[in-house]
């Protein structure tokens, strides 16, 4: 077979591959021959069908068989011998393809499309400007959480009066200038709000000490923090409720109060299945490890996922961008119908996919290039790490042998296996950030980083 290429574009190439009899002859004469020996055909007897019938009735549709995988399996090697590094699977070149006539032909051209990975180059200079976001751990950060904890496992109940935390249902109406129910106003007569949700403190005593059946006069857009709680709130959508300036009447129907859960053993287990928590401090003190583990895991993760954008951007690797496109549309066709994308959300949803694939590349290229690559005494210990988190809150003493066994199943769970890689490689790539990039640690406490992320995010929109 003559295989040969030419240069379609900076990252393409199209691939000639000229089959002649030779290639596929002797592959055709076995299967046809072992077509005669099983045929059962009307007049002959088994395996005595003569070979000219069996390849009259057979021969087109094996040809195009044995030729398909002689095609196959030369492209791959070519592919191997020519140390091209392609993106995705060579494409059948539609437009220069002629029509194939395995019955009557002996000498066959297929024209096939491929793309082709880009060079990677990263210099880590100093046009690199990223921060390293330090959350600061604050004694309060575990009152909350405990109390938060407190509200979850407590006991609800409704009382008749309200107070400070309590959830109030019942049914709201518009009211017009007069205040009076106004005609064809807004009306929803199952809403419910949470009394703490209430921005002002002037709106809130309103409510505090009221009782079931009680109504109450407000205007929900001062009383709450954004339009979504007041369209939560009145059932009819942020968006009708930006330009709303009338006041409601709440009138009260039930109450709903948590009483907080004992600080007992009983809720030190449902906070901590398995650690056998004793005391309060105990639990402060596991709730404080945990608090600051994940603020150093967000923290983490957002300077990560800074310096993979800063990477992508900087990079700006060229891609076959109109191969890929047909790639990914020929892909979608053969999935099954309900998880078909339509074509034009694929195209809306190509500059995301490849922004991923660009990341993907660079990835690889830095795990190779600076052995990042994870072995598997690193998956093992992993495992056993996350394993021993989960059931025994970190505690190994005494628990080794289960976690080896159980660390040993993990193991063989292919996806399980990629997920737990996945998580290493970026631990390890987070590091060799740092350490090629110096970043500067900026000390801000939790809530000011929630809204750096939330600004991060609105700038993106």
């Amino acid at each position: 077979m003559n295989i040969s290429q030419k240069s379609t574009g900076e990252l393409t190439l199209q691939l000639s591959l000229k089959v002649t009899e030779n290639d596929y002859i002797d592959e055709v004469k076995k299967s046809l021959d072992q077509y005669r020996k099983q045929a059962n055909i009307p007049g002959f007897r088994p395996g005595k069908v003569p070979f000219g019938m069996v390849k009259k009735m057979y021969g087109e549709a094996v040809t195009a068989d044995v030729v398909s995988k002689v095609i196959g399996d030369e492209l791959d090697k070519y592919l191997a011998d020519q140390k091209l590094s392609i993106l995705g699977q060579p494409m059948p070149d539609t437009e220069a393809q002629k029509p194939i006539d395995f019955k009557n032909g002996t000498e066959f051209e297929f024209f096939y499309n491929i793309g082709l990975k880009p060079e990677i180059n990263i210099d880590f200079d100093n046009s690199f400007d990223i921060k390293l976001n330090k959350i600061l751990f604050e004694e309060e950060d575990v009152d909350e959480y405990i109390n938060d904890m407190r509200t979850k496992l407590g006991t609800q109940t409704n009382p008749e009066v309200v107070s400070e935390g309590d959830v109030i249902m019942g049914s709201i109406v518009e009211l017009d200038e007069e205040g009076n129910e106004k005609a064809d106003g807004i009306k929803n007569e199952k809403a419910s709000l949470s009394v703490d949700f209430i921005k002002l403190k002037t709106i809130k005593s309103k409510f505090i000490g009221k009782k079931v059946g009680s109504k109450v006069k407000f205007n929900p857009t001062k009383a709450f923090k954004n339009n979504v709680e007041v369209g939560s709130l009145l059932n009819i959508g942020k968006e009708k409720a930006t330009d709303l300036k009338s006041d409601f009447s709440f009138t009260i129907s039930e109450v709903s109060h948590i009483e907080p859960a004992e600080m007992n053993e009983e809720f030190f287990s449902k906070v901590y299945e398995n650690a056998f928590i004793k005391t309060e401090e105990e639990l402060r003190e596991r709730v404080a490890k945990d608090i600051e583990a994940t603020y150093e895991a967000e923290s983490e993760r957002k300077f990560f996922n800074d310096v993979v954008e800063a990477i992508i951007k900087k990079t700006d690797l060229p891609l076959p961008d109109d191969f890929l496109k047909a790639w990914i549309k020929e892909n979608n066709l053969r999935e099954e119908e309900d998880k078909r994308i339509a074509p034009e959300e694929l195209d809306a949803q190509y500059d995301s996919y490849r922004d991923s694939l660009r990341w993907q590349l660079i990835e690889e290229y830095l795990v190779v290039n600076n052995n990042l690559i994870v072995t598997e005494q690193e998956l093992k210990d992993k495992i056993k790490e996350i394993l021993g988190l989960q059931a025994f809150g970190g505690d190994m003493e005494g628990n080794e042998d289960i976690l080896n066994q159980v660390t040993e199943s993990v193991m063989q769970n292919k996806d399980e296996v990629k997920r737990v890689s996945d998580q290493i490689i970026e631990q390890k790539l987070s590091k060799f950030f740092k350490e090629k990039l110096n970043p500067e640690e900026v000390n801000m406490k939790y809530k000011d980083f929630v809204e750096t992320l939330k600004k991060e995010a609105e700038a993106k929109k």
